[in-house]
């Protein structure tokens, strides 16, 4: 074979060869950098998003404590009452009858004793003075009637125990009424309270006294601030979801005004890490329990196996494995 053949071969080749190392070099120029963060310092706080509702802190059910015909409603809801106003009236009728019973009553036992008394004399018999004795004890519960007679018909005016605005009415003129029944229900409505139902699942990261922040729909630009003061000890089941009641309190800024039955968004804050060292949570690869992200040092890619802590927001607490200032990318 001639060398001439030969020499275009390595020529050939060499060409070859070039233009892969200038295609290489082109493409490792034109490779985009990878998208990456800063570790950096900051704090972190984790919270739990929900909603409330404003509700009376206090409200007071008022209940009749007799039975009867309701005879005059006196308020309606949102009147405002002071202690021992009127809210209703039961027909006094029976009641005032049932007095005049009981007094009588109380006059025969009167003229019954007065009567034993005469005939017992100075030295009464076994008898007269068992007589005497029975006379005395049968008008004690004759007064005992007519004091109770007397007091069922005070409770049949049904009054306001304290003061407040009225919520609700729960009866009307002419209905029968009996012990117990509820009448109206008053509150205060300047002690007012937030009531949030939390999942079950948040529910061991909330602990008592948490910072909350909420906003209500009527002020959505007021942060209003409060503290997580207690949560039911039972839960409640709606619709295939386990909530339980939490209560927050709080004080409203002054120059707003708040009324029961306000919705709001509610923030409950349950940790907080001042100044730890943070990445994005997008940076982390899981292999089973270990945790591991890619740093980019000197323009190399490794691979380190970190340990994180809390996280939220998108965000990562790093307890270990990497140190303020370090890229990681971003896949």
């Amino acid at each position: 074979m001639s060398r001439r053949p030969v020499r275009r071969l390595i020529l050939v080749a060499a060409g070859v060869l070039l233009v892969a190392v200038v295609v290489a070099a082109f493409l490792l120029a034109t490779r985009p950098e990878p998208r990456t963060a800063v570790v950096e310092r900051g704090s972190l706080e984790a919270t739990v998003e929900t909603v409330g509702r404003l509700v009376p802190r206090n409200p007071i059910t008022v209940r009749s404590t007799v039975s009867g015909r309701v005879q005059l409603v006196a308020v309606s809801p949102g009147d405002v009452v002071e202690e021992g106003d009127v809210i209703a009236q039961l027909d006094p009728e029976p009641f005032e009858e049932a007095i005049r019973r009981a007094e009588d009553q109380v006059a025969a036992a009167e003229a019954a004793l007065n009567l034993a008394e005469q005939r017992a004399g100075d030295n009464p018999s076994p008898e007269q003075l068992s007589a005497r004795l029975t006379a005395e004890q049968q008008l004690r519960e004759a007064q005992r009637a007519l004091d109770d007679a007397r007091a069922a018909l005070d409770a049949s005016m049904i009054l306001a125990p304290r003061a407040g605005t009225v919520l609700q009415v729960q009866t009307a003129e002419g209905a029968p009424l009996g012990t117990g029944a509820e009448v109206a229900q008053i509150a205060d409505l300047n002690d007012l309270e937030l009531q949030v139902d939390l999942d079950e699942i948040d529910l061991p990261h909330v602990p008592l006294d948490a910072p909350v922040t909420f906003t209500l729909d009527a002020y959505p630009s007021e942060d209003i601030e409060g503290r997580l003061e207690r949560i039911s000890p039972t839960a409640e089941t709606s619709g295939g979801t386990t909530t339980f009641r939490a209560t927050v309190r709080f004080t409203l800024p002054e120059g707003l005004v708040a009324r029961p039955g306000m919705n709001a968004d509610v923030s409950i804050k349950t940790a907080v890490r001042p100044d730890v060292l943070l990445i994005p949570e997008s940076a982390l690869r899981t292999v089973g329990r270990r945790t591991f992200v890619t740093v980019l040092v000197d323009g190399e890619e490794q691979e380190r196996e970190i340990r994180i802590g809390l996280r939220s927001g998108g965000m990562v607490e790093v307890a270990s494995g990497l140190t303020e200032g370090e890229r990681v990318v971003i896949p």
